[in-house]
């Protein structure tokens, strides 16, 4: 999973324009959806590293320093796509991003929180990947698919809110009795 998410990052940063680009993302996120996909893209990064990593010794060092490392080559390789830009300040973010993001995961595993966090942590990286991939195929999809597939990934969003809905219920009906 670390590989094929690394895949999916060098992927996004190889475009020129992205689909957050789009007016009514910019408007609404007043310009920093950039930022807010580097949060997210890094923190799960540093999370999914830290599994890799698991059993080794210093293995949340180990995941934060290969965040940083591929965010850095990240921002390196945006320096040769059109549209792009390097910035020391997203590799900045990149790294503080994995590292708030593996001591978050491991300060919540190790508390009553840990069944659910084992639970919706694996479902929340797949999740994202699906969406990152969906999003990445769909300008080759037929127009005629573009609306049903639109319509299939909100239909799965809406299950898998009630299915973490429930599994958080269970997971409170178990703790208190």
């Amino acid at each position: 999973m670390l590989v094929g998410w690394m895949a999916l990052i060098t992927y996004w940063s190889s475009q020129g324009s992205l689909p957050i680009d789009q007016p009514l993302i910019n408007d609404n996120l007043n310009g920093f959806q950039h930022r807010i996909a580097h949060l997210l893209a890094f923190g799960f990064l540093g999370v999914i590293a830290r599994w890799s990593f698991d059993g080794f010794p210093r293995a949340t060092v180990w995941a934060v320093v290969l965040a940083s490392a591929f965010g850095a080559s990240d921002e390196w390789h945006q320096q040769f796509t059109p549209g792009r830009r390097a910035a020391i300040d997203d590799w900045a973010l990149d790294t503080a991003s994995a590292t708030v993001a593996v001591y978050v995961f491991a300060r919540l595993y190790f508390t009553r929180w840990q069944a659910l966090m084992r639970a919706l942590a694996p479902l929340a990286v797949s999740a994202a990947f699906v969406i990152g991939v969906g999003l990445a195929i769909r300008p080759a999809l037929p127009p005629s698919v573009h609306s049903a597939t639109l319509r299939t990934v909100a239909n799965h969003a809406i299950q898998l809110v009630r299915d973490t809905r429930n599994a958080a219920r269970q997971f409170r009906s178990t703790i208190a009795g």
